[in-house]
């Protein structure tokens, strides 16, 4: 475990700290800004994406009907995208159609392994359909997502998904909302998508004195075949030195994660281990935490917080830079037993292991809410919440115990 540490200790030892100096490096943004606040989830390499106006305003006179309840009235919010696995309301995935699509892809790759058996490949015809199949992969990529509009009917509220895959023009998906009145106003609407079981999650929307849910979860795809070899002959790979991609794939093969993305492109994240149940050993162990220590993982790393931005816990700052000037702000989250309550322990090894505290990195400690609630199943994770366009809300729970602990953007 050394390793994990090496890193810290020697900017450390350098002078880099958890307090930024300043005038220091901002970081850059980790995405490309549309204007729009950002609220993912992603379970099991499984995304959903939800992305709203960050000022749409309760008191605005063009919300005033809709959020006065009058039925038939409807406003536009934003955007929803998601994996192909992703069922809410009438969102939902082909299961029979996708099968067939991957019988037909599998025999056109047998065929074409058939048949580049028996000839030579025509060297620019290949390069050619590669480079019109990139295209066409870029072009998809770039489809604008479809709309999310917030509607009130006779007898409830829905959100209505318009230019879903294949939809025709104008075409409505229905995804129904239950609805509650909310215990604290909330004065621009905001959004957020929370894990409540491995692969199963919660959409929540606030705005004005309302609070609307619809559950989600992915489903299981049908079984990809598998694609035939060809004998004696390689294929050719272009050198890169990119591995972004390929260390993101690795982080969520054993991680989960929420995400902010911000309008100008900042991102905030929550990355959690998978797996961690109530029928957990490390669960077993955590309720009898001594007064002043950490909750310990046997079995997972601590959730671990990325930010573009500095955060502000109450008077508490976290600056982005602790590892490197100029880099986001990296930290390991522990949770330690403080009397009858609970603090967030911010730890300047973000990647250390769940049995591998070492309070000479804590960088700062917050208070933090304890409730407990109803979903006494619900694996060991984390939300972020956005409550405003530079607030938010940070939650970890474990079966029904959450923690909270607001913020604010440090501009």
């Amino acid at each position: 475990m050394r390793a994990t540490r090496l890193i810290p200790v020697l900017l450390l030892a350098a002078g880099v700290t958890a307090s930024a100096p300043a005038g220091a490096q901002t970081p850059e943004p980790s995405e490309e800004g549309d204007g729009r606040l950002h609220t993912v989830l992603v379970l099991e390499a499984q995304s959903i994406d939800v992305a709203f106006t960050p000022d749409l305003s309760a008191n605005d006179a063009a919300n005033r009907s809709l959020l006065d309840g009058a039925a038939g009235a409807r406003v536009r919010i934003g955007t929803i995208e998601g994996h192909q696995a992703l069922r809410i309301g009438e969102l939902a995935p082909d299961l029979e159609a996708l099968a067939e699509a991957y019988r037909a892809a599998a025999a056109a790759a047998a065929a074409a392994a058939a048949d580049s058996e028996s000839s030579e490949p025509d060297t620019d015809e290949d390069e050619a359909d590669e480079t019109e199949a990139d295209a066409a992969d870029a072009e998809e990529s770039e489809e604008t997502p479809p709309e999310l509009w917030l509607a009130r009917e006779t007898h409830g509220w829905r959100l209505e998904v318009i230019g879903y895959g294949d939809d025709a023009d104008g075409e409505i998906r229905a995804i129904p909302l239950s609805h509650r009145e909310a215990a604290e106003a909330s004065p621009v609407l905001t959004a957020s998508a929370m894990m409540t079981n491995t692969e199963e999650g919660q959409l929540t929307l606030r705005w004005g004195p309302h609070a609307w849910s619809a559950d989600f979860r992915f489903d299981e795809l049908p079984e990809r075949p598998g694609t035939p070899r060809v004998s004696g002959r390689g294929q050719a790979r272009e050198a890169s030195t990119d591995t972004t991609a390929f260390s993101r794939g690795v982080t969520l093969a054993e991680r989960n994660e929420s995400a902010l993305i911000l309008p100008g492109g900042e991102r905030i994240s929550l990355l959690y281990w998978k797996g961690i149940d109530v029928e957990d050993e490390d669960y077993g162990r955590f309720e009898n935490t001594a007064d002043g220590d950490v909750v310990e993982l046997v079995r997972a790393a601590p959730v671990r917080i990325k930010s573009d931005v500095g955060l502000r816990f109450g008077e508490t700052d976290l600056p982005t830079g602790n590892l490197a000037p100029g880099f986001a702000g990296a930290y390991a989250i522990w949770l330690r037993r403080s009397g009858d309550g609970w603090r967030l322990v911010f730890n300047n090894e973000p990647d250390s292991w769940g049995t591998r505290h070492d309070p000479e990195f804590d960088a700062v400690e917050v208070a933090v809410d304890y409730t407990r609630g109803d979903r006494s199943f619900r694996p060991l994770g984390g939300t972020l919440v956005p409550t405003g366009a530079d607030r938010g809300r940070l939650l970890v729970h474990w079966g029904p115990h959450e923690w909270t602990a607001d913020f604010t953007i440090a501009r």
